[in-house]
């Protein structure tokens, strides 16, 4: 057997398998990838799916701990929205009394026939326009604060010039806001 081939004949074998080999190659890697891809997203899919069918079960048994925990804690949610609004409201007044340069003391009247407010004696002194600031900031400010009755007690014309103190007694109304019912609605 004669296996002389000439330059021609190597040359167009090596081409018969080169080019095809390269265009393969050219073809199927990116094909390849692509598949890849494709089964990356498919399980991303699937545990997204997984995930969201565990999404009803699991706001079912949120909802049953709702409803078996507001009865234990009913009472104790209707004395803390009925305590917890007076005392943000107490820290307010302070921090615009201290804002202002305005002394104040608040402290908490008995309760009248009303539940929807709760009333607390306020006592205070400071500069007159500063007291008319922090008097109009109550009534006019977000915490829907209202005097029952407010008395200024202001100097004599001759202590005015130097700014003396004003005194300041008044009855606050503080709204009572609504506490939670059994089933977990805002009464």
């Amino acid at each position: 057997m004669n296996l002389n081939f000439s330059k021609r004949k190597l040359a167009f074998f090596a081409a018969f398998l080169v080019i095809p080999v390269a265009l393969w190659s050219a073809e199927i890697r990116p094909t390849l990838n692509e598949r890849t891809s494709y089964l990356e997203r498919q399980d991303k899919a699937g545990a997204v799916q997984i995930s969201n069918q565990r999404l009803p079960a699991q706001r079912d048994e949120l909802r049953g701990d709702w409803e078996a925990f507001v009865p234990h804690v009913a009472g104790s949610l209707k004395e803390l929205s009925d305590d917890l609004n007076p005392h943000l409201i107490q820290k307010r007044i302070f921090e615009i009394a201290q804002d202002l340069g305005c002394e104040v003391k608040i402290s908490r009247l008995a309760s009248r026939d009303d539940q929807n407010f709760q009333r607390f004696s306020l006592v205070g002194e400071g500069i007159y326009g500063a007291l008319v600031r922090f008097i109009d900031e109550l009534e006019q400010g977000q915490h829907y604060v209202r005097f029952e009755r407010l008395d200024l007690k202001l100097p004599g014309l001759e202590a005015m010039e130097g700014e003396r103190k004003v005194s300041v007694t008044g009855v606050l109304l503080v709204p009572v806001i609504a506490g939670i019912t059994q089933n977990g609605s805002a009464q």
